[in-house]
Formats: C-alpha cells, structure tokens, sequence
C-alpha cells in the first residue's frame, strides 16, 4: 500500500506541473451568399445589351410634298405679254396715281387732298368693286385674262383684293423705313412713344408679304404663289369670252375698245407662235 500511495503521489505532481494549453482558435469563414435572382437579371440583361450590336437606325422618312395644283382643263395660260399687261395697267390705277401725286407735291407742292382722293376711290373701284361686279380688273379687261379657280370659276374679289397686297407691301414697308430714318435725326419733329413704335414695326413687317410670295413660287412644283395657294390654286388664263359681254355699260365697251387696240400694236402671244 505504501508504494502505490508514493506512484499517485508522484502522478498528481507531474500533473500539477503541465501547464493547460489553450486551443487553438478556429476560424470559420462564411459561407458565401447567393447573389438575388433580380439582380443577376439586371446584370446579364445589361451585359447582353453591351454585348449585342446595336441595330443600325432607319433613315427619317422624309414628309411628302403637297401634290402640285394642276389648271383645270380647256383654258390656255396666259402668256408673259399679257400677263405685263394686266400687271402693268392694275399697277397704274390701283397705285400709280397715288405715288405720282405725293411726287408732284414733293416737287411742286402742289395740293393733293382733291386729286388723292380721287385716286384712291378709283383704286378701290378697280380692286373691290369691278371684280364683285364684273369679275375682273381693269388690267384682265385690257389683256383679255382671267384668273379662275381649280373649279374652273373666276376668282373672287377677296383674290383681287389681296393679291393687289403684295405690290403695296413694298411702299408700306418704305414707308416704316421712312418714319424710322426720321425718329433718329433730332431736327425731324417727329416723336417716339409707343404708338408710333407699333406702326414703324407693322410697315416693317409688312414686307413679309412679298417675302413669302417669293418663296412659295420658288420652292413649289407648280410656282404658284402665296394667295394663289391659299385660295386653293388661281391661274392667270387667257380670257375665254370679253368681259363686257351683256353689259350695256359704256365704262366696260371702252375698256373693250382699248383691249382690241392694245392686240392691234402689239402681238400678246408671240411667244406661243415661236
């Protein structure tokens, strides 16, 4: 007994003597996490956006152009002789007396207020009441023109009126340079304000009219201008009957007699004989 009390003796002394060793740490590493399913969706839809070669655009299909206006059947288009002429003569009654009555005042100080009135009434009565009544001007009475519709009418005095517009823009907007050469010399007397502005910038704008007129009969396939499309399509044509025909009125036979005379001096359709 004595022994194997000395051996566990000795036993819890080796024991006691080891020291306790700590365990090691393990590390645990987490497991990897699922990416979610929208954005992996997200990234493979972008990723075949990258990938994928962009299909080439389809060139801008460009508007179609408005059908051009065609004359209506059995009337003849008036030539350039003829159509001087009535522009020529519509000119000198609607504008050229009033311009050579402000000119003549300019130079001879000559009174203008019965003379202007006078121009202006026959003015009026060639650009508004021959063509309510007679469908024509004084110029298509002497150069035996017309101007009808695409229906094969005459043209309306609303035509007649405006279309005389275009010629008159061209003073109305010398006039606004008039005035506004005038506002910046000291010594014109004439003031500003904000009525006097107005009016300068409406003559001004004025020359928009011919402006436009230019444009349409440069860039349209069949050259018609502003009013002749905005009424739908006005041909200038050879005048198919006189326009005095029924009338008893001696203003219109006089007209007649100076159409006759002006084909007497001179051939209004040589260009259609060459």
């Amino acid at each position: 007994m004595g022994l194997l009390e000395k051996a566990g003796k000795i036993s819890d002394d080796e024991n006691k003597d080891v020291k306790p060793v700590a365990p090691t740490p393990v590390k645990v590493e987490p497991e990897p996490v699922s990416a979610k399913p929208k954005k992996a969706k997200k990234r493979s839809a972008r990723a075949s956006k990258k990938s994928a070669p962009k299909a080439p655009r389809e060139p801008r299909k460009k508007r179609a152009k408005s059908e051009p206006k065609v004359m209506p059947d059995g009337f003849d288009e008036a030539g350039k002789a003829r159509g001087s002429l009535r522009l020529f003569i519509d000119f000198a009654v609607n504008f050229g007396f009033i311009i050579a009555i402000f000119v003549g005042f300019a130079i001879l100080e000559t009174p203008t207020t019965f003379p202007l009135i006078v121009a202006i009434i026959l003015s009026v009565f060639n650009m508004v009441i021959m063509p309510i009544r007679f469908n024509h001007s004084m110029g298509n009475v002497i150069s035996r023109t017309e101007f009808i519709n695409s229906r094969g009418d005459n043209a309306n005095f609303i035509y007649h009126s405006l279309k005389n517009t275009t010629i008159a823009s061209y003073f109305v907007f010398l006039l606004g340079v008039f005035f506004g050469i005038s506002m910046l010399g000291d010594s014109s007397g004439i003031e500003g304000g904000d009525f006097m502005n107005a009016f300068i910038a409406i003559c001004l704008s004025a020359i928009l009219i011919p402006l436009l007129d230019y444009i349409f009969k440069r860039t349209r396939s069949d050259s018609l201008g502003l009013w002749e499309v905005a009424f739908g399509g006005v041909w200038l044509v050879r005048a198919t009957r006189s326009a005095a025909t029924g009338s008893q009125s001696k203003f219109m036979k006089r007209l007649e007699s100076m159409a006759e005379y002006a084909e007497s001096r001179v051939d209004l359709d040589e260009e259609k004989n060459e």
